[in-house]
């Protein structure tokens, strides 16, 4: 950006100068020079044709510069850094924040660390922090800039965390690399992965949402498990009576589908585990393979690749229609939630859970969500609006338990207010091994 604001200084000096001395030829020389006469402005008697050559030329590279200086001002604009981790863990992002903020404008930061003691991880106070941080530092930036997060949060707090945010315009997301390359030359590839993730009416306001079995094209498996059948890929016919769901999102792959959570204990309390991820036949076993960010070509001023935003909004959007499958699917469950994938995929989720969630879903099954006499009111009311066709993500946060886990552990983990305090801790009655 120093070079690039130094180029326009000296352009605008030039221009300035130029433009002063074809100026000058226009009013001292014969009065048929007049702007009017386009072509005469260009003969040697009304002016230089040296001077014209050169205020021309100048004034063309100052556009250009300005130009590409509003693109990197849109698409640079403000890192933000968010950390939520345990505190256990160990921050390696740390340097390839240093080489993104190098193209950065500014920078922001909304960090914390939490204990994973307990049957039950609270996050709901660090979450709120650092959203309330995050909205802070948005409210007080410059909106001519562009806003590039970078989220390093775990599972459980990214969803909460992309959840409660207020995208703005000209919002990129940032997958930064554990081991980050500091080689800046035209063409290195620092490892920074960014995508843009508008909030602009052409990518989620007003986007037309479909349920996933209407998507035959699907690029994610959805494999559902009996966990009394391992081998089972069969749901039971009355899914009203299915209590617990545990349903793995799973992009970074490794291993069998059956296998899929296996060394859980809280796995093995499920009625029924759901496994979503790209997958393969190997020797007659489907096994999961990796989910690679889809990402394009190095652009000058950027601090690494861009990702494929259509592909990335593709795949958020099927994780999103493959947790509400769920949730229509088995009304009455309890969701236990896992899943391992890019900490942006993560945050966008959540983001895109909260679009989704009061929206009507075409091709969504109609009266799949019961009525029964003890209902409460909004209950009742809840359940005719997914017979409708609207979302049964507006329930998320009550069916839905994000769970974390950190050194081969599964815990529950309460991370939104919405969460029923109650239910989350009853999850974890019958999980010891």
């Amino acid at each position: 950006m120093f070079i690039l604001e130094t180029i326009i200084a000296i352009t605008v000096a030039m221009t300035t100068a130029f433009g002063g001395l074809v100026a000058e030829d226009l009013i001292t020389r014969d009065a048929a020079c007049t702007i009017s006469a386009v072509p005469d402005l260009w003969s040697q008697e009304c002016t230089s044709p040296s001077r014209l050559a050169w205020f021309v030329g100048t004034l063309a590279v100052l556009i250009a510069a300005m130009a590409v200086r509003a693109w990197m001002i849109a698409h640079n604009g403000t890192l933000y850094y968010l950390r939520l981790l345990p505190a256990e863990s160990a921050d390696r992002m740390r340097a390839a924040v240093d080489v993104a903020n190098a193209r950065s404008l500014d920078f922001r930061s909304a960090t914390g660390w939490f204990g994973t003691d307990g049957d039950v991880v609270d996050l709901r106070r660090a979450v709120d922090h650092v959203s309330d941080e995050l909205e802070r530092a948005m409210n007080d930036d410059d909106d001519a800039t562009g806003y590039v997060l970078a989220p390093n949060l775990a599972f459980p707090a990214a969803l909460a965390v992309g959840y409660d945010t207020l995208l703005r315009e000209r919002t990129h997301l940032a997958e930064l690399p554990t081991e980050a390359r500091r080689r800046r030359l035209p063409g290195g590839d620092t490892g920074v992965r960014t995508v843009y993730f508008d909030d602009g009416d052409d990518m989620w306001a007003e986007r037309r949402w479909l349920s996933r079995r209407s998507r035959p094209d699907s690029e994610l498996s959805m494999v559902t498990l009996d966990t009394g059948r391992p081998a089972a890929t069969t749901a039971p016919a009355d899914r009203t009576a299915v209590g617990r769901v545990w349903l793995s999102i799973q992009l970074d792959g490794g291993g069998a589908v059956p296998e899929v959570d296996a060394q859980h204990p809280l796995r093995a309390t499920a009625d029924l585990v759901v496994v979503v991820g790209p997958t393969a036949t190997t020797d007659g076993v489907e096994t999961l393979r990796p989910w690679a960010l889809p990402a394009g070509r190095w652009y000058p001023g950027a601090s690494g690749r861009q990702i494929d935003r259509r592909a990335f909004a593709r795949v958020v959007e099927e994780l999103s229609g493959a947790v509400e499958q769920v949730l229509d699917d088995y009304p009455e469950a309890d969701v236990l939630l896992s899943g391992r994938m890019p900490r942006s995929v993560a945050f966008a989720l959540g983001y895109v859970i909260s679009q989704r969630k009061d929206d009507r879903i075409e091709g969504k099954r109609a009266a799949h969500h019961p009525t029964r006499p003890d209902d409460t009111r909004a209950e009742r009311a809840q359940a005719r609006a997914e017979n409708e066709g609207l979302s049964s993500l507006s329930r998320f946060w009550t069916s839905v338990t994000p769970v974390l886990e950190h050194l081969g552990e599964a815990t529950p983990a309460l991370v939104h207010a919405a969460q029923r305090d109650e239910a989350v801790r009853r999850l974890t009655v019958g999980s010891a091994a």
